[in-house]
């Protein structure tokens, strides 16, 4: 079984999509939009995503849409946790995903012998990050 989240946003795909693969050193695989498929579609919606997957060494970690039926809102009971091995990759990639965005909890160094923090996004998106240390 394979698990992927999916981000829906209203005309805001492709942004989140550059930003994403900015911050998290990422890539995208093809970009399907409204106005390449059969599906209706207003006419200024016809460079909206359809579908695109984010990748990690050519594997999908997620997948991203825009979705003109969905009325969107801060989600607060689903956070994204990603788990780094390289402290210095997770810094740069907090400070990135944290731009336009809220630290809800700075990255420190925890009890359980790790460094963690939390934020918010640009997009709404609630992220926690870890990293442990190993001895």
């Amino acid at each position: 079984m394979l698990f992927h989240p999916y981000f829906i946003f209203n005309g805001q795909a492709r942004e989140a999509i550059d930003f994403y693969c900015a911050s998290l050193s990422l890539s995208h695989g093809e970009i399907k939009t409204y106005g390449t498929s059969p599906v209706p579609h207003l006419p200024e919606q016809k460079d909206w995503v359809m579908h695109a997957e984010l990748l990690h060494e050519n594997k999908t970690l997620a997948m991203i849409a825009d979705s003109p039926d969905i009325s969107l809102g801060q989600n607060q009971n689903i956070h994204l946790s990603i788990n780094y091995s390289d402290l210095s990759v997770m810094k740069n990639a907090f400070e990135q995903l944290s731009q336009g965005g809220k630290i809800t909890m700075p990255l420190e160094k925890q009890f359980w012998n790790a460094t963690f923090g939390q934020l918010i996004d640009r997009f709404g998106i609630h992220w926690m990050m870890n990293c442990d240390h190993h001895q």
